[in-house]
């Protein structure tokens, strides 16, 4: 009877480690890096304030920067904010004394204002935007063939 009993157990227990081990498909293949996306970068900083801002349609844990000298940046962004719901502003809340913002530094919108929803920023990139009208024609040109 024991030795049933250990036999079953061991059974559920290898059926459960490798299911644990399966791989997914979509976690398999890395991540399609936008090509608007350039090199990263420690830090941005602004004039007092920030200049303007925007998200980046169909990424809702991702905001765009502009720095005093009007250049874009790419915020990665994790936790419980949407920049896409933001409608008027977004807050930052930089660790140092700056008005400089860096990895570990937090971004809040206006919609999570109430909630007390924030995003730590977990990376910081040069963006142009420029790119995006380049692929767009060449995407075109290679459908037209």
């Amino acid at each position: 009877m024991f030795k049933i009993m250990l036999k079953n157990i061991l059974l559920v227990s290898s059926v459960s480690l490798l299911s644990a081990c399966a791989v997914n498909p979509d976690d398999a293949q890395p991540k399609k890096v936008d090509p608007r996306q350039g090199e990263e970068v420690n830090q941005v900083c602004f004039n007092r304030t920030m200049d303007s801002w925007s998200p980046i349609e169909g990424e809702n844990k991702a905001l765009i920067v502009f720095d005093r000298r009007k250049e874009q940046y790419k915020l990665d962004l994790i936790g419980t904010c949407d920049p896409e719901f933001a409608m008027m502003r977004i807050a930052t809340v930089s660790r140092g004394s700056s008005s400089c913002l860096s990895r570990g530094d937090k971004v809040i919108t206006d919609a999570d204002m109430d909630r007390h929803d924030s995003c730590t920023i977990m990376g910081i990139y040069k963006w142009h935007p420029e790119k995006e009208e380049k692929n767009k024609q060449e995407d075109d040109a290679t459908e037209s063939k």
